[in-house]
């Protein structure tokens, strides 16, 4: 099982599907807010794709974050920390790009992985990149495994999150 911080709205919040008890009865949008995370399966199929989707336009993404357009901003990677047995997806906002070298910073708290904090700079390859995402005119691009995510939420709480968010799943 991996933690994913899924649902990564301009940069600042992310969002989990699966939540204790308590907190089930809450819509997609509260769990945003709430910065929670959802665990997923490691061979979750729909997360694998999402995944699968995003490397294969992160060239494309990579190019239009060097030199964005005055209307983009809050361009952001995900990439997975371990810590022993346990995964966890991250949102590294912002982050640069040096020749290949990638460092950022943690833009989720941690909730399962004890060795980075919230705000942490750390160094990580292109290949560790699962997912990437930028706002440009209100629209939110990327962030295939925030569609992942709300695949299994119910639909009309998706509906409403991607109508607020600007967001197009695409996969």
């Amino acid at each position: 099982m991996a933690a994913v911080s899924g649902l990564m709205l301009a940069g600042v919040l992310a969002a989990g599907l699966f939540a204790p008890v308590a907190a089930r009865s809450q819509t997609i949008l509260q769990k945003a807010e709430r910065d929670e995370i959802a665990i997923v399966a490691d061979d979750d199929p729909t997360m694998a794709a999402a995944m699968r989707k995003a490397r294969a336009t992160l060239g494309d993404f990579l190019t239009i974050a060097a030199a964005p357009k005055p209307s983009m901003e809050n361009f952001a990677v995900k990439v997975a920390i371990h810590d022993g047995d346990q995964n966890e997806y991250f949102w590294i906002d912002p982050f640069s790009n040096d020749n290949g070298q990638f460092s950022g910073r943690i833009n989720n708290k941690p909730e399962m992985v004890h060795t980075v904090k919230m705000g942490q700079l750390i160094h990580f390859g292109r290949d560790e990149i699962v997912d990437w995402m930028y706002m440009d005119g209100g629209e939110m691009k990327g962030n295939y495994t925030a569609c992942a995510l709300l695949k299994s939420a119910p639909k009309n709480e998706a509906e409403e999150f991607k109508e607020r968010f600007g967001l197009t799943c695409e996969f």
